[in-house]
């Protein structure tokens, strides 16, 4: 037990290198996944047949096939269709492919995460506002933004958690998060110490997930909070 614990004291340092990478990853996704996610929504619900027909098309491609193609299609496709029209893409870092890919994937998730949260609303609610002499962002402020964020946050925070799993995929195009460095920490040393690198890897995902799942506590409490004081989701 000694023994192990200074292996994992050893190699903790050249692990922690790798949580900027995996914050990089996981942060910059999520928020152009939130924007992104609330356009297919719209698409998807969307009168015009055109628009949610794409959007259906996109949501059910990317939930369908492993983020591993998807990283490998856009990691490879991207330069092809650039040198093709006489761009030059190779001085990009292989960061921007992770998080181009973690993206859209993370969006077609939120997006249905969205609608769900969305068709959960009463629509009396909007009605009775409407009727109230609401504007549509009044109604959209008041009654569906309160309502459908308490509904979508346990979900999102779910996706994001898992999301932050699932960075260690970029180590495929080079690109090193926590596990992707344990395990290349590991190689390099022969396999010496690869079990304490796993179990210190997965105990740092752990804590970062416990932590996201603080702060999405934090939001849904302040919301619900909100909204008994303010009747933001009634009226």
């Amino acid at each position: 037990m000694l023994k192990s614990l200074k292996i994992m004291q050893q190699y903790f340092p050249a692990l922690m290198s790798a949580l900027p990478a995996t914050m990089q990853l996981l942060i910059i996704s999520v928020v152009i996944a939130l924007f992104l996610g609330l356009l297919l929504a719209w698409a998807r619900l969307s009168k015009n047949r055109a628009a949610s027909l794409i959007s259906y098309v996109i949501i059910s491609f990317m939930r369908g096939t492993p983020m591993m193609v998807q990283l490998l299609l856009i990691f490879i496709l991207i330069p092809l269709i650039a040198y093709s029209n006489g761009i030059d893409t190779s001085s990009l870092s292989p960061s921007v492919y992770a998080i181009i890919s973690f993206s859209i994937n993370e969006a077609c998730f939120f997006a249905e995460i969205f609608r769900s949260a969305y068709q959960s609303i009463d629509s009396g609610q909007m009605e009775a506002a409407s009727s109230l002499g609401m504007g549509r962002m009044q109604i959209f402020r008041r009654v569906i933004l309160p309502q459908g964020a308490i509904a979508a946050l346990p979900n999102t925070s779910n996706m994001i958690i898992e999301l932050m799993k699932n960075t260690s995929i970029a180590s495929v195009i080079g690109v090193y998060d926590i596990l992707g460095k344990a395990a290349q920490l590991g190689k390099n040393n022969y396999g010496r110490g690869q079990l304490e690198l796993y179990i210190e890897a997965g105990i740092m995902f752990w804590i970062l997930g416990l932590i996201i799942l603080f702060i999405s506590n934090l939001i849904q409490e302040r919301i619900s909070r909100c909204d008994r004081k303010g009747g933001l989701a009634h009226v």
